[in-house]
């Protein structure tokens, strides 16, 4: 919440003036304006007496008006934005009882409108906020709802992945039980199997897959299990980060393979999880650092 000595800076007034205005104040604006009105008109009969030599007004060149004191010029200056000023021997009139009312009245209706403007902004700019908030809580949901379906893609694929792998084991299971029925039907016949003729057609290594993601089962320090999908040319530093802020208690850990045993270290955190062998799924445990 503004100050009453800021607001009294916000409206032009001295920081000299205006600090003294708060301190017999009691922290109200109107108390404080008032003050500053009535030292203005008091300070000046009294300058008048103690140094008659002194100049009895200030004039704005630029737009011919006279004050009462420099801060009346300076509140002038700094609302209006004009820089030539004088001294002057003109002096003004004490204003009557009816011009302080009128000009009390005018201050009061410029703090009225000062502090409708400062809750316009503050409800501004609560409205902001409240939008900024729901935005990010809208992109957190998109977020967590890409990655639940990104891993249950990677499930999907893995599973049509070792059916297939399965189908293609069972044929040559089925394959070598009739080749080995077949030579023992021949050698119960005494038929010699002819030598397999050398094959000039190569045989095709099988298409290396190349997996876009990785399916991590890791084991946490408490015994828990999780499992998270990232992709495959992500850092293992993301998978450390990702564990750092859902699942560990802020203390430090390292990352480990149980089978084959490797504990990763600083330099493996900048490799990719394809370049460590992580993908198409892998297990990991989370272990105290050596």
């Amino acid at each position: 919440m503004t100050s009453v000595l800021d607001q009294l800076l916000e409206m032009g007034f001295p920081k000299e003036k205006a600090e003294a205005a708060v301190s017999v104040a009691n922290g109200s604006l109107e108390s404080a304006i008032d003050w500053i009105m009535n030292s203005g008109n008091g300070s000046e009969s009294t300058t008048n007496e103690e140094k008659p030599e002194t100049a009895n007004s200030f004039k704005c060149n630029d737009c011919d008006k006279l004050f009462r004191d420099e801060n009346a010029m300076m509140f002038h200056a700094t609302k209006s934005g004009h820089e030539n000023f004088s001294e002057s021997s003109e002096e003004i009139k004490p204003l009557t009882a009816e011009e302080r009312e009128a000009k009390a009245k005018d201050l009061r209706e410029r703090i009225k409108a000062h502090r409708a403007k400062k809750d316009e902004q503050e409800k501004e700019e609560a409205l902001d906020r409240e939008k900024r908030r729901r935005e990010e809580g809208k992109l957190m949901l998109e977020r967590r709802e890409q990655q639940k379906n990104d891993e249950l893609r990677a499930i999907a694929e893995e599973r049509k992945r070792q059916k297939l792998e399965d189908q293609e084991a069972k044929k040559r299971v089925l394959e070598q039980i009739r080749l080995d029925k077949e030579a023992r039907k021949n050698r119960e016949l005494g038929i010699t199997p002819p030598e397999p003729a050398a094959s000039s057609v190569s045989v095709a290594p099988p298409p290396v897959r190349d997996y876009n993601s990785t399916t991590l089962q890791i084991r946490l320090a408490n015994g828990q299990s999780v499992k998270q999908t990232f992709k495959a040319e992500e850092p293992l530093a993301a998978v450390r980060v990702w564990v750092q802020t859902n699942h560990t208690d802020g203390s430090d850990f390292a990352l480990m393979t149980p089978f084959p045993r490797k504990v990763f270290t600083e330099n493996d955190l900048s490799q990719t999880l394809k370049s460590l062998d992580l993908v198409p799924s892998a297990s990991l445990v989370v272990t105290r650092p050596q």
